[in-house]
């Protein structure tokens, strides 16, 4: 978390409380690397989603991994220094009622 906020110069926990936080790292050798684990982030959302967790994506991977501090995590883990942080998401169960779909706006979408 910390390293997370001196990454983006900011304030607060950047994870809400989340009691799990996943990161999502990519190989930037790769030329799709940040759309390729994008979509991973998105697909975990879902996922989370139907087993009745919620998930927030949190910025500030890319710069966190760039600092000395996280090269060195990349090191203990036994991970390559060249990933890239792409995103993470914060897991853990809503603490009221969910939010419910607004009213879909009617002729709002023209098939051609």
């Amino acid at each position: 978390m910390e390293l997370n906020k001196q990454a983006r110069g900011g304030t607060g926990d950047p994870y809400y409380g989340a009691p799990t936080i996943v990161l999502v790292l990519a190989d930037p050798e790769r030329g799709t690397c940040v759309e390729d684990a994008s979509c991973v982030l998105c697909t975990m959302m879902d996922a989370a989603h139907a087993i009745g967790l919620a998930s927030c994506w949190i910025h500030g991977e890319k710069e966190m991994f760039q600092l000395p501090e996280g090269k060195a995590l990349l090191k203990e883990w036994g991970l390559p220094e060249n990933l890239r942080g792409v995103g993470s998401l914060a897991l853990g169960y809503v603490a009221g009622p969910l939010p419910q779909p607004k009213e879909r706006k009617a002729d709002y979408i023209h098939k051609v």
